[in-house]
């Protein structure tokens, strides 16, 4: 198998982590769709993950997908906090925020 298709969802996957360390909404859309093309591009092609170099670029893409995955639940735990303030300060909310057994914020 070629690396292109691997080489092509690594820079995806860059650019959505850049998006999201930016908090550029269009520039996350834009990239999780290019993350999808690059995704079905290699299904597309049924790969047979045998070279080392594929193997290596295997690897590198499964840990940007881990790094964009915690950029997402972070934005999702800062999101749910502003929230939390906003209907506290509304007096619709909770006035103390606490942390549930997930480790999230409990409502």
């Amino acid at each position: 198998m070629s690396t292109a298709p691997l080489e092509a969802l690594i820079r995806e996957q860059k650019g959505l982590i850049a998006a999201l360390d930016a908090d550029d909404v269009e520039g996350i859309a834009r990239q999780t769709a290019a993350v999808e093309d690059a995704l079905v591009r290699i299904r597309a092609l049924k790969p047979r993950f045998a070279g080392s170099d594929v193997k290596a670029l295997a690897e590198e893409a499964m840990a940007l997908t881990d790094a964009a995955r915690v950029r997402v639940n972070v934005l999702a735990d800062m999101t749910a906090r502003r929230i939390s303030r906003l209907a506290a300060a509304t007096g619709k909310g909770k006035a103390t925020q606490t942390y549930g057994r997930s480790g999230r914020l409990a409502y």
